[in-house]
């Protein structure tokens, strides 16, 4: 990272801290709080760049998680990583990804996301990117909604490249419609049902 921190190309860091800690016994970095204070700390000694902390949809408490990224330094959380998901070939029995299991995206994954963001949200103030099954302007204004600060579009980038500039069009045309005059304005307004 030191080495990549005067690299004119890199504006930020994503650390991706669902990945397993192998001496740890596979314990993802994210679910230990100590093992993410490290991770997130020794991270932020060795760049001057912002760094956003990459969480797991699986937390049991991703609030929680979220401050103690911001408390070692993390200058943005992103929400979410993939879930762990399997496939089976029924006519070899056996999984169909190379290691076995893999990380399950798309549009499945859209409600969990929008969910872990609103959580996050509600605990810390950094700057929130919402990933996750986002392939509509509806999705990335749920996102937004639930407190995002940027939303990135991935999957449905591979079944339509021109996907993020279609969405961007219709946010335009979204906000046009219902008299909102920057898009910043809608990040954090979801009113929760009393």
């Amino acid at each position: 990272m030191r080495r990549l921190d005067s690299s004119a190309i890199i504006s930020a860091f994503e650390l991706n801290v669902s990945c397993p800690n192998v001496r740890a016994g596979g314990i993802e970095f994210c679910s230990d709080s100590a093992s993410l204070a490290t991770v997130v700390s020794g991270a932020r000694a060795a760049t001057r760049r912002p760094i956003f902390v990459k969480l797991s949809p699986v937390l049991p408490n991703i609030g929680e998680t979220a401050k103690t990224a911001a408390d070692s330094g993390a200058d943005g959380i992103t929400v979410v990583n993939t879930i762990p998901g399997l496939v089976v070939d029924i006519e070899s029995r056996k999984p169909r990804v190379g290691f076995g299991t893999g990380g399950t995206s798309g549009a499945g994954l859209l409600p969990v996301a929008v969910l872990a963001t609103h959580l996050v949200r509600s605990a810390v103030s950094l700057p929130i990117i919402g990933v996750g099954g986002v392939a509509s302007a509806t999705d990335a204004l749920q996102f937004l909604i639930a407190g995002a600060s940027l939303v990135g579009v991935g999957t449905a980038n591979l079944r339509d490249p021109r996907a993020a500039e279609r969405i961007a069009r219709d946010l335009d045309r979204w906000c046009n419609s219902h008299g909102v005059a920057a898009i910043q304005n809608l990040i954090g307004t979801l009113e929760w049902p009393s």
